[in-house]
């Protein structure tokens, strides 16, 4: 079996095997990222708050503030977000910052922080690169859903 037959086979067997986690941990990585965007354009004072979707139990609603947090302070792209103490302030200063970049590269950020809040949930059990992925393929595929 060649090298692209092994890595196709192997490439099926994760998408088969991901796709519950898809459905769990992507959607919602997504929908706060979503949220997020759209505070770019309209800043609210309690961005965690805003952002959280509000049918979440007590324990989801926990591991989901603590995989935001880290996150967040994983994508700092800016010093200035380093010193925010709590994950409020965290996330006030990043979408500041976050302001500041082109769309496009804002997407891309707000992507990449979808992937990490999924991993986190995951419990990391897989590549980051995989969830990085699996959260582009689900994001592309809900904006062809749009777009359609």
């Amino acid at each position: 079996m060649n090298m692209c037959n092994k890595l196709k086979s192997r490439l099926k067997s994760a998408l088969k095997n991901f796709d519950r986690f898809i459905d769990a941990h992507v959607d919602t990585a997504l929908q706060i990222t979503t949220a997020l965007k759209n505070i770019l354009n309209s800043p609210v004072a309690d961005v965690l708050s805003a952002i959280l979707p509000g049918q979440l139990d007590g324990l989801i609603k926990n591991q989901l503030v603590d995989a935001l947090d880290k996150a967040i302070t994983a994508l700092t792209i800016a010093d200035t977000c380093k010193t925010c103490t709590d994950l409020n302030s965290k996330l006030a200063c990043f979408v500041s910052e976050v302001k500041k970049l082109n769309p496009d590269l804002q997407n891309a950020l707000l992507q990449k922080l979808a992937s990490l809040i999924s991993a986190h949930l995951h419990g990391q059990q897989l590549q980051q690169c995989l969830y990085d992925l699996y959260t582009q393929s689900k994001y592309t595929s809900t904006q062809t859903a749009k777009a359609s």
